[in-house]
């Protein structure tokens, strides 16, 4: 597989995927991914040779029904641990289409950095923080990202406190019928 890169601070990177903040109004859109679940913005893997750009456009296309322009990168995230490859997150805007469900996303939220959900997966709030500063005049970031069996143990120590509140809240509902 050809691998594209993006230089970052003189710095070349191969990039496996890229993903696309899409902003309206100072909030991003995050959607919710199935399996492994968790909220994250729309992307996924480069095809042979694509530009990265494309891929966040054409993934943000596919994923959420809307019509997508890419307006710069964000950065370059570069994974560290359980994965060892490179990521692009690009600024976008929606200029059409409907948000739609998809297998790769059943349910989508228009987000302020501190209104992320607790499910968010774990490098999300870096790369959402680093969009919604990202301006036409500013340069890419890069940043390494951990990602090991702790985060994810973490990550999935989460869901289980939402599920146990969520069974709260549907008790005390119960209760008080």
């Amino acid at each position: 597989m050809t691998r594209p890169t993006l230089t970052v601070d003189g710095v070349e990177h191969p990039i496996a995927g890229a993903q696309v903040a899409l902003i309206r109004d100072g909030r991003v859109l995050l959607q919710f991914r199935p399996w492994p679940p968790g909220w994250e913005l729309p992307g996924g893997h480069s095809d042979d040779g694509e530009d990265p750009a494309l891929t966040a456009a054409r993934e943000g296309e596919e994923e959420t029904g809307h019509t997508v322009r890419v307006l710069r990168l964000s950065g370059v995230y570069t994974w560290a641990g359980l994965r060892n490859s490179s990521d692009a997150v690009y600024v976008g805007e929606v200029t059409g289409g409907a948000w739609r469900r998809s297998v790769e996303a059943l349910s989508h939220r228009w987000v302020t950095l501190d209104e992320l959900p607790a499910t968010t997966f774990p490098w999300i709030t870096q790369r959402v923080a680093d969009a919604l500063a990202s301006t036409p005049t500013t340069p890419p970031v890069h940043r390494t990202q951990p990602v090991s069996a702790r985060h994810m143990l973490f990550f999935g120590a989460r869901w289980v406190g939402f599920l146990v509140d969520l069974l709260r809240r549907i008790t005390r509902r119960r209760s008080a019928r």
